[in-house]
């Protein structure tokens, strides 16, 4: 078949086209990879023994609420990345309004702190396990978001590679956190985030290449 016939039949049939979607294709990567972070979580982990009171306790509820969304905050930037020649949109940026939310409520704590207890809301005996805990569970989310956004088309690789290590960073910390027993936002703040920040660090060093066309 030469080249103009070809033409001119995709034309007449743009159905046969497969088409991609790239909203519903983040969507469902996103719902895959959340899901599969909770359940390497609670099969290597396992959820916290206090759960239970802990899903009472405004604490625990800032911190899931902090960490839940930077999770749709940071899929729909990657949504973003994937679409060609959209530029940063400020929604994009509004997931630092999260770490900026847990820098306030953490100086609102160290505040009302007597002076001797202020070092002990950034120290919990489970850093070790934080530090790599989450970039763990972000294994299987960077790798659904990725395969989606291959099937859209991004133009700029290290900026989609980067989106997806936030949206997969902030999905194992939030799974991460129904284990982790340490609430106070100063510790969120600093070791979640140190947490999340090398996943994108590894994230954006592994996966930009994959990402070009």
């Amino acid at each position: 078949m030469k080249t103009d016939d070809l033409i001119a039949l995709l034309a007449r049939q743009p159905d046969a086209l497969p088409r991609a979607r790239p909203r519903r294709d983040l969507g469902a990567a996103a719902v895959v990879g959340l899901g599969a972070a909770f359940a390497l979580m609670a099969v290597t982990l396992g959820p916290r023994p206090d759960l239970s009171s802990a899903l009472s306790a405004p604490l625990f509820w800032q911190k899931a609420g902090a960490l839940g969304l930077l999770v749709a905050l940071a899929v729909w930037a990657a949504h973003r990345a994937g679409l060609p020649g959209r530029a940063l949109a400020p929604l994009e940026r509004a997931r630092w309004l999260v770490p900026a939310w847990l820098t306030v409520a953490t100086l609102a704590t160290l505040l009302a702190a007597p002076a001797g207890e202020r070092l002990a809301l950034f120290q919990s005996p489970t850093i070790l396990v934080c530090l790599l805990g989450v970039p763990a569970l972000s294994i299987v989310p960077a790798i659904a978001l990725i395969c989606a956004l291959r099937r859209a088309a991004p133009t700029e690789p290290a900026r989609a590679a980067r989106a997806v290590g936030w949206a997969a960073g902030a999905t194992g910390a939030f799974a991460y956190a129904f284990h982790c027993q340490a609430d106070q936002p100063a510790y969120v703040l600093l070791w979640y985030g140190l947490a999340i920040t090398l996943t994108v660090a590894l994230t954006r060093a592994i996966a930009t290449r994959w990402l070009r066309w």
